[in-house]
């Protein structure tokens, strides 16, 4: 009986290998090609990272708190193979974001002490360049790690408008990214969830003169991102 079920199993060892196999490993030479397109659609939080100024030394103005709302972004993929666990990627896109910036001031017209808010709408469009850090593939799945720069133009930008009631941001702004996910290969395409981390490299403040920009020594973006991949 012992030799039976020896046979057995060496017979059947090919055909259960094979087909394991060929479960698995969906799209096995998918990174192997030099130069490959996708897309992916995600969520934003853009904050601020605010260097506040002496608030001492401004009578009217007691404090300054932010507000992230959430935004939507969407990017073309464009992956060029450098190494087998290296790759770099530049993904242009669209993101839409809402901020909030909460003064605790004195109304300069009613003289009353109270909370002010100033709305901020931004309309990037995005230039970022990544590296990928890619892990080894296990079955039809990988980890990645991966940063990089972008260069942002700030569509919604209100820079060169004369108006005191308005919070204005710079039109121009660069940031560097960090992130991590992971690729799932499925049979007709790979789809990979991500979670990014980004930090302002310029400041975003325009000298206009009103007692809000006076709060801050300087204003940079802070953003998490959370996106989905199909490649």
């Amino acid at each position: 009986m012992n030799k039976k079920v020896l046979i057995w199993v060496v017979l059947c060892a090919p055909v259960l290998a094979s087909a394991q196999f060929s479960r698995l490993r969906n799209q096995p030479l998918f990174d192997k090609i030099p130069l490959h397109f996708g897309f992916h659609i995600g969520l934003n939080w853009y904050d601020f990272n605010m260097d506040l100024a002496d608030l001492s030394e401004q009578p009217n103005l007691f404090g300054v708190a932010s507000e992230a709302l959430p935004g939507y972004n969407i990017n073309i993929i464009s992956n060029l193979r450098l190494t087998e666990h290296l790759d770099l990627r530049f993904t242009p896109g669209f993101a839409a974001t809402v901020r909030n910036l909460h003064f605790d001031m004195v109304n300069p017209f009613t003289s009353e002490r109270e909370i002010i808010t100033r709305q901020i709408e931004s309309s990037y469009v995005q230039f970022p360049f990544h590296l990928k850090f890619k892990s080894v593939r296990i079955d039809n799945y990988r980890l990645y790690l991966m940063g990089g720069l972008r260069y942002t133009n700030d569509l919604a930008s209100k820079a060169k408008v004369v108006d005191d009631g308005l919070f204005k941001l710079q039109r121009h702004v660069a940031d560097y990214e960090v992130g991590f996910g992971a690729d799932f290969y499925f049979e007709y395409f790979k789809f990979s969830p991500q979670i990014r981390a980004a930090w302002g490299l310029t400041d975003l403040l325009v000298q206009d003169g009103t007692p809000q920009v006076e709060a801050f020594d300087a204003l940079r973006n802070q953003a998490v991102l959370i996106n989905f991949t199909f490649e």
